[in-house]
Formats: C-alpha cells, structure tokens, sequence
C-alpha cells in the first residue's frame, strides 16, 4: 500500500502512524527525483550476526549496502518507467 504525503515549509514530511514509530532509524537513500527510505533494525549487526558471517567492517559493510540499495532502486525505477511507456 502507498501513501501520499506532503512535505511542510521546512521540508519535513510526516509518515503515518502505521509506518514508523517514535525512535525508529530511516536510512534514506536519494534516487534521482525520489527517495527511498528503509527502515534500519535496533540492533543490525546483532540481528544480523547468526546469519551474516563476513571479515568485512561495519564501514565497508555500510557502504556496500548504500550502493547495492541505490542500484535496486535504481533498476525498479527503470522497469516501472518501462511499463508505464506501454
């Protein structure tokens, strides 16, 4: 399901109450003219760790996920703006 939100004077926007509670980490990710938020666990190298076996660090594991974030999003924008040209 989507939402229509709109961004006040000061270009914040206000999510519904289902969506995000007070506290919850955004990773926001700018694509073009749109963004992408993802929400980020309390804990994400914990929740992570029994099935995330890596020697890489935190900044190169953060990094990594930016990119491969931007890249889907990236390529959903495509796909979609292809389907709409039919």
């Amino acid at each position: 399901m989507g939402y229509v939100v709109k961004a006040d004077d000061r270009g914040r926007i206000k999510l519904p109450k289902n969506v995000i509670f007070p506290g919850d980490k955004i990773l926001v990710i700018p694509v073009g003219r749109r963004i992408t938020l993802i929400k980020i666990p309390p804990k994400p190298v914990e929740m992570s760790s029994s099935w995330l076996k890596t020697e890489k660090g935190k900044g190169e594991l953060r990094v990594l996920a930016e990119f491969r974030a931007m890249e889907e999003a990236e390529m959903k924008l495509r796909r979609r703006n292809l389907a709409n040209r039919d």
